[in-house]
């Protein structure tokens, strides 16, 4: 994972084309890039980052900011109560406890992968 300005580029592996590929996951355009180096990768992403900003700069008049902090999630009614109850019962906000939550599943989940 690099990260450059905010946001956020995953990489993986190209067997194909036996090379280096990634995605900004952050943004709300498909902005890509690859190398075959890891040096590439990280010089391609920045690449792609300075000329994304400038374009849109010169196109639309504005500065892109990636998005971060908010993520919709639709729950059923019977999940949404279930997850009210469980948070006020450990004495949390809602927001709090499901950090916490995606954050531990998060963790066992990268720990087991790796």
């Amino acid at each position: 994972m690099l990260i450059y300005k905010g946001f956020i580029g995953q990489i993986d592996y190209d067997a194909a084309s036996n090379k280096l590929v990634g995605e900004v996951v952050n943004s709300v355009d498909l902005l890509e890039f690859s190398g075959t180096s890891a040096a590439e990768i990280h010089d391609d992403f920045h690449q792609v980052i300075d000329e994304y900003l400038v374009m849109q700069q010169q196109m639309a008049g504005v500065k892109p900011v990636p998005f971060v902090g908010n993520f919709t999630v639709c729950l059923s009614t019977e999940k949404q109560n279930k997850v009210i109850k469980a948070a006020r019962k450990n004495g949390q906000s809602v927001s709090h406890w499901l950090n916490e939550k995606i954050d531990s599943h998060l963790n066992e989940y990268f720990a087991s992968s790796a």
